[in-house]
């Protein structure tokens, strides 16, 4: 007493309390209070041991309002209390900071990786972890996803079971516990520890899963120290989709010889088991090395995420699925690295699939005092105004107006040059359809076994031609946009290897479970394969056809739900019914374009990959006894690039005159197309016919391409 009034005679000021970082587990709506000092908010929480009122110090109404619509029951959160008041900051919206919401579907999080508690005063958050509780000890919780490998796509079992996404944490003496009823938020109350339930098995049947979040008492740098300092469990249970999971994409064709499942009754192979409505754990599989030292694969089992090392830079491309990045985390440090590391990030186009956990990665990054550079498209993350001609648009971007915080962070790309990344070059194109801003990529890595060597990868930026499949004036553009994308990455750019955006368009993981059963093999493990004898080359011209066919030919007419642009258009203005004897000034010499070949990396050393593997989804347009005559041609008629009312098509690059991919009708044999490559010269003026497709007539009684002199 005597030392305080001292402190107050000589006017010194005792020092302010400092606020404190407190978390809880929000159990119901926020609400208002407003008195003449101002508004407060009230969050009903569980924390501490019990279950709480917390309330804001009072502030403005707009800024209570602010608070309170960011404020989600179901979400365990964190903020700052001083003097028994949540400390409300600049950004009213970040008072109750959410680090996880608990859905209806399944919510999965590694303690190192994703996830956290907010960043104060400059120090990383707590960690937090999120999965079922698979086991349960004295002073130890055990939490995964449930995933089990206990054999290679052989059927050879491993050594020992792999639980790929399960970790087990030590639980400090005096951690909290609480039950938490998601079917009512506000009957949850304080628990134990023994009365946590542990889900009875591994089993894709095992439906009932016990679901639980934990908050640690430190933060990533201390990750190995860290314990659990407060669980949430839920009730009633988790349910799980009950389907069989594996490493190879659902309906594999290396699933064929797998049997028939125990509760459905039906063929593995036919079991649709990955897909928007199913949980993240369905799609999960084991990263791998391509290029030793280089490029990873580190996504999930459907779509790919790829990691390039160069020096002191680690390229991510694409973010993959909203509420996968436990895996893709621990798929990178699987392969030696830190994703908190990770300097670039590059989005091949604005689905949540793609860059779903970007926005995750970079809290995380930015957390840890490091920094990110974010590239995409600016066409789908802004729309487009203008076309390369200067023509005006009003096309919205792809990217939906809430993920307002990837506007303020990308950089938009520059195409068709070469970012580069010391030993690593990669050079995005935009092949727009999928969505306004679709960008490709080519990787260029140095090969390996060869000093002074390069490797090239290609990479289709969206294959999926959902929502395109009946042409409309709206999508009308896109849907010319697409083959244009896809025939340009045919003959435009030179590649080695595919590196697939979707596993289930080119199998890169059916060949790597292919070259690891192989490998495991006792016969071969002395002299293992890599990647690169197992991947085949020349295989990107033949996946784009796959596509280019679906799109463009009559033949996808019989398939349900698709209008061909063949058939159906839309057609290009001044072509709707075809067009004579018109002139086209080749800008190259050609190229031969063969028909889709169903069966994709025939590798006959590869005992599995000796038939290749056939992606049965669209595998109607096999035509591997087909060619074409593909050319980049000026067109000199009155077409301008564009479809007027929808978009740019060719207008769309900054090339001058807009010219065309351009091909002929289809030819009956290699030969028949070689004899009329050999006849074409790049600069030379030639006329031909054309169907209100844009496709080159093939005359029996003439030349498809006829000389001029003009």
């Amino acid at each position: 007493m005597l030392a305080g009034l001292l402190l107050i005679g000589l006017g010194v000021t005792a020092p302010a309390q400092r606020p404190e970082t407190a978390a809880g587990f929000v159990i119901g709506a926020a609400t208002l209070q407003a008195s003449a000092s101002g508004t407060k908010v009230t969050v009903p929480v569980l924390t501490g041991g019990r279950r709480r009122l917390m309330s804001t110090e009072a502030v403005p109404a707009d800024a209570a309002a602010s608070v309170q619509r960011s404020v989600i029951p179901g979400s365990l959160v964190d903020y700052r209390v001083s003097h028994g008041d949540v400390v409300v900051p600049a950004d009213p919206s970040a008072t109750f900071h959410k680090a996880l919401t608990k859905g209806t579907n399944p919510v999965f999080d590694t303690k190192k990786y994703g996830p956290e508690l907010a960043a104060r005063d400059g120090r990383p958050g707590d960690l937090v972890a999120a999965g079922w509780v698979f086991g349960k000890g004295r002073d130890e919780i055990t939490i995964g996803d449930g995933r089990l490998v206990t054999q290679d796509i052989a059927g050879r079992r491993l050594p020992r079971p792999v639980k790929r996404y399960e970790e087990t944490y030590r639980v400090a003496r005096d951690a909290h516990v609480y039950e938490v009823n998601t079917a009512d938020l506000s009957a949850s109350q304080p628990s134990s520890f023994d009365r946590i339930p542990v889900t009875r098995n591994h089993s894709y049947t095992t439906l009932e899963r016990q679901a639980a979040f934990v908050v640690f008492d430190r933060d990533y740098r201390h990750a190995d120290a860290a314990k659990v300092r407060a669980i949430y469990y839920f009730t009633p249970h988790d349910t799980s989709d009950g389907l069989p999971v594996w490493d190879v994409p659902t309906q594999s064709a290396l699933l064929k010889d797998k049997g028939t499942d125990p509760v459905s009754g039906r063929p593995y192979v036919e079991i649709l088991a990955t897909g928007v409505t199913q949980a993240p754990y369905t799609r999960s599989t084991e990263p791998f090395e391509i290029v030793k030292d280089t490029l990873y694969y580190v996504g999930d089992n459907e779509v790919a995420l790829y990691l390039l090392h160069a020096g002191n830079r680690l390229i991510l491309i694409d973010a993959g699925w909203p509420g996968s990045g436990y895996q893709y985390w621990t798929n990178i440090e699987r392969m030696g690295f830190d994703p908190r590391k990770v300097t670039d990030v590059l989005i091949s186009h604005g689905h949540g699939d793609h860059y779903g956990t970007a926005r995750e990665l970079l809290t995380m990054i930015e957390n840890a005092g490091g920094q990110v550079t974010l590239r995409a498209s600016r066409e789908d993350v802004e729309g487009i105004r203008r076309d390369a001609l200067g023509n005006a648009w009003t096309i919205p971007p792809a990217i939906p107006a809430s993920e307002s915080w990837l506007r303020t962070r990308y950089t938009p790309y520059v195409y068709d040059q070469f970012l580069e990344f010391g030993s690593v070059r990669i050079m995005p194109i935009t092949t727009p359809g999928h969505t306004v801003g679709t960008t490709s990529f080519v990787f260029d890595v140095a090969d390996p076994a060869r000093r002074g060597h390069r490797i090239r990868f290609g990479f289709m930026g969206g294959y999926g031609f959902n929502g395109l499949e009946r042409p409309t004036t709206a999508n009308g553009f896109r849907r010319l946009s697409f083959p244009l994308g896809l025939s340009w990455l045919q003959q435009r750019v030179d590649v080695d290897y595919v590196s697939p955006s979707h596993t289930n368009q080119y199998p890169i993981v059916e060949v790597y479970q292919a070259l690891k059963a192989y490998n495991n093999d006792p016969a071969h493990r002395r002299h293992p394969l890599t990647m690169l004898d197992a991947l085949t080359t020349g295989e990107f011209a033949n996946f784009n056809e796959k596509r280019y066919e679906v799109i463009s030919s009559a033949k996808s007419d019989t398939q349900p739900g698709y209008q061909s642009i063949e058939t159906y258009g839309p057609f290009k203005p001044g072509r709707e019914t075809g067009e004579p004897d018109v002139a086209v000034t080749l800008l190259d010499g050609g190229k031969v374009i063969r028909g889709f070949n169903k069966y994709m990396n025939v590798n006959p050393a590869i005992p599995l990959l000796k038939d290749g593997i056939v992606i049965a989804r669209d595998s109607y347009v096999h035509d591997p006894d087909g060619y074409y005559v593909q050319v980049y041609a000026d067109v000199h008629d009155a077409y301008s690039g564009y479809l007027p009312g929808s978009g740019p098509v060719e207008s769309y690059r900054a090339t001058p005159g807009t010219p065309e991919i351009l091909r002929t009708q289809r030819l009956g044999s290699r030969a028949d197309a070689e004899a009329i490559l050999a006849g074409l010269r790049a600069g030379s003026t030639y006329r031909v016919d054309l169907t209100r497709a844009s496709t080159i007539v093939v005359p029996p009684d003439r030349p498809a391409f006829r000389a001029t002199n003009s």
